[in-house]
């Protein structure tokens, strides 16, 4: 009986207890996830803009209404992209200016505190090092918000395929499947080295595995790598099916907001290079969301099979001929993003895959 209350009590503890504390309360078992999506309607809003701020503020507005309604009494939190820490990947991490876009349409209809939440990625340091590097810190005497590092959040074992196949559990901080948050996805359009392209989704989910940067134990293990699968994996392969896999087990964004005022292109997702676009793209649903956004940047979407995947399973909309593309004529904004220079071995699987599927 003291068993199984002492489980009970650590599968109450949430991610919502735990901003700004200072040791990891850790939670290695399932807990209540949200559900997955079955997103109502296809609205996605698209804009041409040259100003980050602006154009965030101003793409939310036609989606106020749905908005208002998912946030509900729920914890909004704002994941950016940016856990390479260092000063010289700004230009590829998320613009506070777009963060502060989002906070400034948030702030005329949602009044309490929203999160703004990282965990470092390549380089096993605090969070908080990455905001300083990209100007965030002031931020929280601009807007009722709060930097956190998630890494410090409660994690919960979710299982995903390494190479040769084989099951693998990796630990995914459970406030990305927290069913009291409200998530907002915000990242730039960015080329990719692994999928082809970062977009909404992947800046939720691969974002979600923590890392271990304060544990002598697991010599500060970064477990976004798991997602890549490892040894026997094929590049992309892995990857693609775990985002996949993770996305539906309840990690995904409510809110996607994509930011290609300034789009990063080359060899991204660390080592691109500054592509000026000058649009912004915003839906409740995020695979509709990441469609356009590739579409802008000139992706052969046949070729971003995670995506596919997910939209099969529901998650989401992604023929554009179905969506409600409130803006202007999109096509006129197309812009074709260079592609990481490994893209044919991006591709080699999915040759192996249609294929195979065709045969």
């Amino acid at each position: 009986m003291k068993k199984s209350m002492m489980g009970v009590s650590a599968m109450s503890l949430g991610s919502l207890t735990l901003p700004g504390c200072a040791s990891r309360s850790k939670v290695i078992a399932p807990l209540h996830q949200r559900p997955v999506i079955r997103p109502q309607g296809n609205k996605v809003s698209f804009l041409p803009s040259t100003e980050t701020r602006e154009g965030a503020y101003q793409v939310l507005k036609p989606l106020e209404k749905e908005i208002l309604a998912g946030i509900g009494n729920k914890q909004v939190v704002i994941k950016v992209n940016a856990g390479m820490l260092l000063a010289k990947h700004r230009h590829e991490s998320t613009d506070v200016e777009q963060v502060r876009g989002i906070l400034d349409f948030l702030k005329e209809i949602h009044d309490r505190p929203v999160w703004i939440a990282e965990g470092s990625g390549g380089i096993a340091h605090s969070m908080f090092e990455g905001y300083e590097n990209y100007g965030y810190m002031g931020i929280e005497k601009e807007y009722n918000c709060k930097l956190v590092d998630h890494n410090d959040h409660p994690t919960a074992i979710k299982w995903i395929r390494a190479g040769h196949q084989h099951p693998r559990p990796i630990e995914i901080v459970s406030t990305y499947f927290d069913p009291n948050v409200y998530l907002i996805s915000a990242c730039r359009l960015k080329s990719a080295g692994g999928v082809i392209v970062t977009l909404g989704l992947k800046n939720v989910v691969m974002g979600s595995p923590v890392c271990h940067y304060k544990s002598k134990i697991r010599d500060g293990r970064n477990e976004k790598a798991f997602m890549h699968g490892g040894m026997g994996s094929a590049r992309g392969r892995e990857l693609s099916y775990n985002l996949f896999t993770i996305a539906n087990a309840g990690v995904y964004p409510d809110l996607t907001v994509l930011d290609g005022v300034v789009g990063a292109h080359g060899n991204g997702p660390w080592n691109a290079d500054p592509i000026e676009h000058g649009v912004t793209v915003a839906s409740t649903d995020v695979i509709a969301a990441d469609r356009l956004g590739a579409e802008l940047m000139g992706v052969d979407y046949g070729e971003l099979m995670y995506l596919q995947w997910c939209s099969n399973a529901g998650m989401g909309e992604d023929d554009i001929s179905k969506m409600n593309i409130i803006g202007p004529d999109y096509k006129k904004h197309i812009k074709e993003y260079k592609l990481n220079e490994n893209i044919e071995i991006q591709r080699d699987w999915i040759y192996e895959l249609k294929k195979n599927l065709s045969s």
